[in-house]
């Protein structure tokens, strides 16, 4: 995918991070609320979210990673409780998603996660592909807590099964 057609996230949220081709990682709301600044880094003053959507579209190796919900808290947003809400789930001017996910088995909260191991992105879905796909968790898994952060431009989702509890989050996308 070149970068001329990369999606661009509609909206950030403080605690994200986004590493560059250079090995930097810069972390929103490190020094301050929506501010991107880079961990023990020589300059005081951090860039914007403008500044970091050019450096998503302009270095091909560059990786945003969104800020992954804490398991011990209630997921951020309003609740999405009806497959109704889910059907009528309008996520404009959004124009798609990427699906980021996370798991935390036994093991992992041993260890002290709280927010579990990141898996590997999901990215091209169309607004019809996430509402689909909320659809269906929903179904499948009645107790699944499904939460819209329209403020942050997320959808969250979270379900156990069996020891391992699962985090989705899908970030609005625009092209």
């Amino acid at each position: 995918m070149t970068s001329a057609s990369a999606p661009a996230v509609w909206r950030f949220a403080d605690h994200d991070v986004v590493r560059t081709g250079d090995g930097r990682a810069w972390y929103r709301g490190l020094r301050h609320s929506r501010q991107w600044a880079v961990p023990g880094g020589d300059t005081p003053a951090g860039i914007d979210d403008e500044a970091v959507r050019g450096l998503l579209a302009t270095d091909p190796r560059a990786v945003f990673a969104p800020a992954r919900p804490d398991a011990y808290k209630p997921l951020p947003g309003r609740r999405l409780d009806t497959l109704d809400a889910l059907r009528l789930l309008d996520i404009r001017p959004a124009t798609g998603a990427v699906l980021y996910r996370c798991a935390l088995d036994r093991f992992g909260a041993l260890l002290g996660s709280t927010t579990g191991s990141p898996l590997p992105p999901v990215p091209g879905l169309r607004p019809a592909d996430v509402r689909a796909s909320l659809q269906g968790t929903a179904r499948r898994y009645r107790a699944a807590r499904i939460t819209l952060d329209r403020v942050h431009g997320r959808v969250h989702v979270r379900y156990a099964i069996a020891h391992t509890l699962h985090t989705h989050t899908y970030v609005f996308t625009t092209t």
